[in-house]
């Protein structure tokens, strides 16, 4: 069963075909695997309830605490606490009498992740290392990658970046090269993943979530794993610049994720928001926003930059201060937070807060090392610098972050960090290098959608259009004057229909119509069509 899917519907039906009483602890055991892997959790908790008495009335000590262990995970995976404390304990209890050491080792991978929720890092290090001796000692695999990618979660978490890591990459060859079972197969990819996410270790991410959805693609469809992967996927594909594609996915992983965990929805809700948000749809992004708040996910920074294109400044000030108290103790999201604070800063002429700002930027970006993270605060130093006066500073330290993020194939944030340097460069004069940046910045913008950045770059350009519309709306206005419908548009652009829906909304108010054959009219007149 290692690596592959096993036929989880035909072990449900024949198990569940049978009276429970008449079932062995081992097959009440595999009945709610089953039912977890057919997206029955709750069902799955109450036949490993089961399953935990039988093991108990056996005898058997090492059975009733690694059912026992998994009642803990699945209770603490919802965020019942104190359910999950209680069959902790009877782990512990249950883990003393078998005097089994694989016993021993998942109960040190289960004090490792409790440590490490209580901030006791050096303590949670100590409960992995324990837990990787006793998974080698023992040559269970699956205990053994567990407790490489708690001990690597552990180590990162206490600064110990190269250890982490580490660490990780083993535990996720053992998952790449099939070696482990369904169960642990997708703990360790979400694990890992995660911990990837938030230190912005981009090339990591990448490699690992192709080879998760890979392993994905056989799971039922609103199963807890392809979700949380496809999460990630997303987070990737917005940041590669695969705009459609990422909302697609979100709005999927949404679906999946809802019924087995707010929080993760929340994330998916947040980065609709922010795809709605880069393409100047912010009615939609507050939407968007809105829901992730009410799952769980703080809304920052994405509603912070719709209120600063509000110009709603002291809001956006006051919402990330807010959400840095207490400082994220993940890299990325205090960089995020970061970034978008001095962005707020520089709004409100305050350069001395963005310097401030920019400097723990720094101090963050010192304990990930992460060419991601160090490319932004590049690109906020560059902003300060240039606000400040020292445009030529800001001019080449721009540019470093355009190398870096050119070198990840992020076209959003390179085009950010071409805007800087481009602004920079017109101040020091250097006019090759302004046109250059500016054009290649507002043709990035273009391709991806983001209008409002779009809108500002061409106006940099000094290349405004003499239409009061966007190229894209231009576009959208040829195609629908020549008598295409939304959907016809929209097939045409790469876009939604929602998108081309608003896009014509925007139209006619631009143009002061109410009608497509208004609009159709104005488009005639100026020789549009």
């Amino acid at each position: 069963m290692a690596g592959s899917h096993p036929d989880w519907g035909a072990i449900h039906d024949e198990l569940a075909g049978r009276e429970l009483g008449t079932l062995s602890a081992r097959e009440l055991s595999l009945l709610g695997e089953s039912l977890f892997w057919l997206d029955c959790p709750e069902d799955s908790i109450a036949v490993l309830g089961r399953a935990f008495t039988a093991h108990v009335a056996d005898g058997d000590h090492a059975g009733a605490a690694m059912a026992a262990w998994q009642l803990f995970y699945d209770h603490a995976l919802v965020g019942e606490m104190a359910l999950a404390n209680g069959w902790l304990e009877r782990t512990r209890r249950a883990a003393g009498v078998a005097d089994d050491p694989a016993v021993a080792g998942f109960l040190a991978v289960a004090e490792t992740d409790l440590a490490a929720a209580a901030g006791e890092f050096e303590d949670a290090v100590t409960h992995s290392e324990r837990a990787v001796e006793l998974g080698r000692a023992t040559g269970n695999p699956d205990l053994t990658a567990m407790a490489l990618q708690a001990k690597g979660r552990a180590l990162v978490a206490c600064g110990r970046l190269d250890g982490g890591i580490t660490a990780l990459d083993e535990a996720m060859i053992a998952v790449v090269n099939g070696e482990l079972t369904p169960l642990f197969t997708g703990w360790v990819y979400c694990n890992a993943l995660s911990t990837c996410h938030d230190l912005a270790d981009l090339r990591r991410a990448i490699e690992w979530s192709d080879s998760a959805m890979r392993w994905c693609d056989d799971l039922r469809d609103g199963q807890l794993y392809p979700g949380i992967c496809r999460l990630h996927v997303v987070e990737l594909a917005m940041l590669r610049g695969t705009w459609e594609a990422a909302g697609a996915m979100a709005q999927q992983a949404c679906d999946e994720l809802t019924s087995h965990d707010p929080r993760y929805a929340g994330e998916a809700h947040y980065v609709i928001g922010e795809l709605h948000r880069m393409a100047g749809d912010l009615d939609l992004a507050e939407e968007a926003f809105s829901r992730a708040h009410h799952l769980g996910r703080v809304p920052q920074p994405g509603l912070a930059r719709v209120r600063l294109s509000q110009g709603r400044i002291d809001a956006a000030v006051n919402g990330l201060r807010l959400a840095l108290e207490p400082p994220p103790s993940a890299p990325l999201r205090g960089t995020e937070l970061l970034a978008a604070l001095a962005e707020a800063h520089l709004a409100a002429g305050d350069t001395d807060a963005a310097a401030e700002t920019a400097k723990a930027m720094t101090d963050v970006v010192n304990r990930a090392a992460s060419v991601y993270l160090d490319a932004v605060t590049r690109t906020t130093e560059a902003q300060v610098l240039l606000a400040r006066g020292d445009a030529l500073a800001a001019c080449l330290r721009a540019g470093e972050a355009v190398e870096q993020f050119q070198g990840l194939g992020l076209p959003y944030d390179e085009a950010r960090a071409r805007e800087v340097r481009g602004a920079a460069a017109r101040v020091i004069d250097v006019l090759d290098t302004t046109q250059l940046e500016l054009t290649a910045a507002r043709d990035t913008y273009r391709r991806l959608g983001a209008e409002p950045d779009e809108r500002r770059v061409t106006a940099l350009l000094g290349e405004a259009s003499p239409f009061p519309l966007s190229s894209r709306e231009i576009e959208v206005l040829r195609l629908v004057a020549r008598g295409g419908t939304n959907k016809e548009v929209a097939g045409q652009v790469v876009v939604s229909e929602h998108t081309v829906a608003r896009h014509l909304s925007n139209i006619y108010t631009k143009l002061g119509v109410g009608s497509r054959s208004a609009a159709a009219a104005w488009a005639y007149e100026r020789s549009l069509i």
